[in-house]
């Protein structure tokens, strides 16, 4: 191998990896920490949890590697610009259905980041209404004033809640080996048959899709198809084995698991290591609350922008009231949703729009997203055009 394509390996391997780890990070939100994710869309459906997280992470990765391409191709680095390259020629009918997608992601984002949260802080003791409270208040005052901070303490989340949580996981799975085997051997079910694993593990792939808005919106860096297919490999390696991991231990402490609200937090507290569980309440916290905020954040881009401020009078004409407006109209509106607490809003709220994603992103990236890719590749091969000599 050249001295040039050596480079070349190493430079798409390095960019892949960054680009992989922002895809945990996406994922890794209040869904995915909690464990509710796991135990809603996996464990409750019996032991096909040991291998399905890894097969909808392979679906996945394929997409969003689809999706980073097209990003690239297009230059296409923004939710907006991205689904119009995707929908192509058809973004005017599909474009607007996009945004309502889009707009069920910030949600969903907002209300497990809320719920989660006020669930967490009734552990402690708070009534769940009061925690809301104090949740929702919490977000608007950083989104307002310290949102800044946040993000900046948002950026070594991924890397604290991996340490903390793999912690769990490790010692959780040592504490319910037996039980896994005993339930492995049994092929116990809990009731559901493959057919209804095997949906569930695709609706999971389906919501986390969307994840691929945020993820292109950070790939100006990526320049090359290679550095997309670094990103592929080291992103389903990352996220299938940790979610597989996860999910595995969890299932070691069902079925008695399925009906807590924070299945992480209790296997953490069962563990009977104090300084762990502190640990991983604190990180997971943090990583609540910032999350909350990013998504908010996102919200007010998305919302800032829009014709109706113009019809609402001279005071909405300054950007910075937008803003405000904005932030404090998704935190009352995600607060209200919330109330009907954090499983509900992932089984409902992820599962419907997992559902609508299946067919309305998900699909068409692996799908039409494969076509457009090819067509490309070999539009740049008919002009001799060399992407990894230009990425240089």
């Amino acid at each position: 191998m050249s001295d040039k394509n050596i480079s070349g390996s190493a430079t798409a391997l390095s960019v892949g990896l960054g680009m992989g780890a922002v895809w945990f990070a996406t994922h890794a939100g209040a869904g995915f920490a909690t464990g509710n994710q796991e135990v809603n869309f996996y464990v409750k459906y019996g032991w096909y949890a040991i291998f399905l997280p890894i097969i909808s992470m392979l679906i996945l990765g394929w997409a969003h590697r689809n999706a980073l391409v097209i990003a690239k191709d297009n230059n296409a680095h923004d939710y907006k610009s991205y689904t119009n390259a995707l929908f192509h020629p058809y973004e005017k009918i599909l474009g607007p259905i996009a945004d309502l997608l889009f707009i069920g992601f910030l949600i969903t984002g907002v209300c497990a980041s809320i719920a989660g949260a006020a669930s967490l802080l009734q552990k402690w003791g708070l009534p769940y209404g009061i925690g809301l409270i104090i949740v929702g208040a919490t977000l608007a005052i950083l989104t307002t004033y310290g949102g800044d901070l946040v993000i900046r303490v948002l950026k070594y989340k991924a890397y604290f809640l991996i340490v903390s949580l793999a912690l769990v996981t490790i010692l959780g799975i040592k504490a319910g080996l037996p039980n896994i085997q005993q339930l492995v051997a049994a092929k116990a079910t809990f009731g559901a048959g493959f057919g209804t694993a095997l949906w569930n593990m695709i609706v999971y792939a389906g919501f986390q899709s969307v994840t691929a808005f945020a993820i292109v919106s950070i790939s100006h860096n990526i320049k090359t198809t290679r550095q997309c297919n670094a990103f592929m490999l080291s992103g389903t390696l990352l996220n299938g084995l940790f979610l597989a991991a996860v999910t595995i231990m969890l299932f070691g402490f069902a079925p008695g698991i399925l009906k807590q609200t924070l299945p992480v937090y209790t296997v953490a507290t069962s563990l009977g290591i104090p300084w762990l569980q502190v640990l991983y309440t604190l990180i997971l916290f943090v990583a609540l609350i910032g999350t909350g905020v990013g998504v908010v954040y996102s919200s007010v881009a998305f919302f800032q922008n829009l014709k109706l401020w113009d019809k609402l009078g001279s005071n909405f004409k300054n950007l910075r009231v937008r803003r405000v407006c904005s932030s404090v109209f998704t935190i009352i509106v995600c607060t209200g949703i919330s109330v009907v607490g954090l499983t509900t809003v992932i089984v409902k709220g992820y599962g419907t729009l997992g559902k609508v994603a299946i067919f309305l992103l998900l699909i068409p990236e692996i799908v039409v997203g494969t076509i457009k890719i090819r067509n490309a590749a070999k539009r740049r091969k008919e002009q001799g055009i060399d992407e990894e000599s230009i990425a240089a």
